[in-house]
């Protein structure tokens, strides 16, 4: 309904982050995790005034740091905490468990 988005993933960075902006609802959120079209970011001013969006930097470590954690997860044979699994088309059900909190993980099964 031309209302936009409530929470948009960020990767490309750039003059991205003003497109981000154009498809965000008003009160939502950009995660912003990658630079892939650069370190710099622009955008327009109108939207962060009008939207009053929260824009957050989501960090990730180095590669060998994950290869090391992976590795222990391996070794210590370490299993998630599954809370529930949904299938694609119960996808908003999935999300209302989600903000009821849920101990443990949510999976979505894609086939």
């Amino acid at each position: 309904g031309g209302r936009g988005v409530d929470h948009l993933l960020e990767v490309a960075g750039g003059a991205g982050l003003g497109t981000s902006l154009r498809a965000l609802a008003p009160g939502g959120r950009i995660s912003v995790i990658g630079v892939l079209d650069g370190a710099e970011i622009s955008a327009n001013v109108k939207p962060l005034l009008t939207k009053a969006p929260v824009i957050q930097g989501i960090a990730v470590g180095h590669r060998r740091g994950l290869e090391d954690f992976v590795r222990a997860v391996d070794m210590l044979g370490l299993q998630p905490v599954i809370a529930r699994r949904y299938r694609p088309d119960a996808i908003r059900e999935a999300f209302a468990h989600l903000d009821r909190g849920p101990f443990g993980k949510l999976v979505i099964e894609m086939d």
